[in-house]
């Protein structure tokens, strides 16, 4: 299965909160990095931690949404609020299942998904 088709169903399964669908898409030992840019990153190891790493993410972000994009060449999802801004950037690895996650939270290296595009008018 296409990288793009895994982070499709990651973000369907975490935007409807289908704690079913989203077991379903991460492999049994999967494992995310957390770049929060200070010590409250780190690495979350297995579905049941990864699991419970996104709940915590979305309760901190309860008015984003997850969209698919590409990120460093990768399939991924950024998580924007509905401004815009992106709070969060996840790059997804797998075949069938996705086995590693890179979450990204750091704001300074948020900054060029948040660059505000000169308005043409």
């Amino acid at each position: 299965m296409p990288q793009h088709d895994l982070a499709a169903r990651l973000r369907s399964a975490l935007n409807h909160g289908d704690e079913l669908a989203l077991a379903g898409v991460l492999h049994r030992e999967a494992s995310m990095v957390i770049d929060s840019g200070d010590e409250a990153g780190g690495e979350s190891h297995g579905r049941v931690g990864v699991i419970t790493a996104f709940h915590e993410l979305r309760m901190r972000h309860r008015d984003a949404s997850f969209s698919t994009v590409h990120v460093n060449g990768r399939a991924g999802l950024a998580l924007r609020r509905p401004n815009g801004e992106v709070v969060a950037v996840l790059s997804v690895d797998g075949t069938t299942v996705i086995a590693k996650l890179w979450l990204c939270t750091s704001l300074p290296k948020l900054a060029s998904w948040n660059r505000r595009r000169p308005e043409s008018g």
